[in-house]
């Protein structure tokens, strides 16, 4: 008897000492909300549908389909999201937190056992137990699954079984797998259209990254930094894989790496794209946490020279590029003046007079920015 009080010691302890270490030290912001995180691949997926669908890569039905499965768990997402509580507590509010459950937890343990303990009883056979909640509520997620889908995942299959080299066939089972939530399934199927596809195909390299990175519940794994940078170098306006390397920097702790790395996302994608409150959120959570204006955050010059690029366009005969460029930066300048409060336009106005050079204007293009409140 002596023995299993001294054990039930040890295990008071052993979990006091797992309750009380995320209290007592201090959080990081490095890593966004899985919510955030599960909404911005969802969106992707839906626009993923709609060009494999255009490509005629699936039926229209298995495109409801899917849309459907993806759409039923974006709702799940954000109603997760919008029931979370704050993760930041005041320092005295965590030390009370942590008394209190150094006093509760060993009164509690003990006023259950000796309520509810019977080490005489002995014990049930496997077979006999209940099943788990939480395999119980998996059947039901899986039960609640459009059977289109799984119909359509198990043809793909078998037709690529016969045809191994559609590299098309197994990225799109790599997308359906993951919307199915068979993470380790969709980072096998984008590895097989990885090495299928040319040098040039940053595309799914980023997915096979994206999947690994799921599949280990949102750590950026060794081979999934490999695959990211492998997306960068094919294409450097790979904005997906520039996010999740940053992230991996973030994760490591070099937050400053981070916040420049998630700033050169934000320059390089459409002002519409669905990812950018995501990402905002990053940097703005980052940037307090190493005491910096997320505000005086500039493009990376590797960033700057890309946009220099793309707002020259294409080379042509017998035109300046300057002269292109100074025409598109004026028209903008033009348009602010009868639009002053779009602050994104005067961020964008400000970073092209940056790719000029002349640092005065993009100084007061920032400035009216900043006087506008964020949406």
């Amino acid at each position: 008897m002596i023995g299993l009080w001294i054990a039930a010691g040890f295990l008071t302890l052993a979990v006091l000492a797992l309750l009380l270490m995320p209290l007592l030290r201090k959080r990081s912001v490095a890593a966004p909300e899985r919510a955030d995180y599960d909404l911005s691949v969802y969106r992707e997926q839906l626009a993923e549908i709609d060009r494999d669908l255009e490509r005629d890569l699936m039926t229209a039905e298995q495109a409801d389909a899917a849309r459907i499965e993806i759409k039923r768990r974006m709702l799940a997402a954000a109603d997760t999201r919008d029931h979370a509580t704050p993760r930041t507590a005041s320092p005295r509010l965590a030390w009370g937190s942590a008394v209190t459950m150094v006093i509760a937890v060993p009164l509690v343990a003990f006023a259950l056992y000796w309520s509810l303990g019977a080490p005489q009883t002995p014990d049930l056979p496997w077979a006999s137990r209940p099943e788990p909640a939480a395999h119980a509520e998996t059947k039901a997620r899986e039960g609640a699954r459009p059977p289109q889908i799984a119909e359509a995942v198990a043809r793909l299959e078998e037709r690529l079984s016969a045809k191994p080299e559609d590299r098309d066939g197994w990225a799109l089972l790599g997308r359906s797998s993951l919307s199915m939530e068979r993470y380790d399934d969709a980072a096998n199927a984008f590895q097989k259209a990885m090495a299928l596809s040319d040098e040039n195909d940053a595309t799914i390299a980023a997915h096979y990254g994206e999947a690994l990175v799921a599949a280990a519940d949102g750590q950026i794994t060794d081979d999934a930094r490999e695959a990211f940078q492998t997306a960068v170098n094919r294409n450097p306006r790979a904005v997906k894989a520039r996010y999740y390397l940053a992230l991996d920097a973030a994760q490591q702790g070099d937050l400053r790496t981070a916040v420049q790395g998630w700033t050169d996302v934000i320059a390089m994608s459409p002002s519409d794209a669905p990812w950018l409150p995501v990402v905002r959120q990053q940097v703005q959570r980052a940037a307090e946490e190493i005491g910096v204006d997320p505000s005086t955050l500039t493009p990376s010059l590797e960033t700057l020279a890309l946009a220099k690029k793309d707002l020259a366009g294409p080379a042509k005969p017998d035109v300046d590029q300057a002269a292109m460029i100074r025409a598109m930066v004026d028209r903008l300048a033009a348009r602010l003046k009868d639009e002053p409060d779009d602050r994104d336009g005067w961020l964008r106005l400000a970073r092209a007079y940056e790719v000029l050079g002349e640092t005065e204007k993009a100084r007061k293009a920032r400035a009216r920015a900043e006087a506008i409140p964020a949406q």
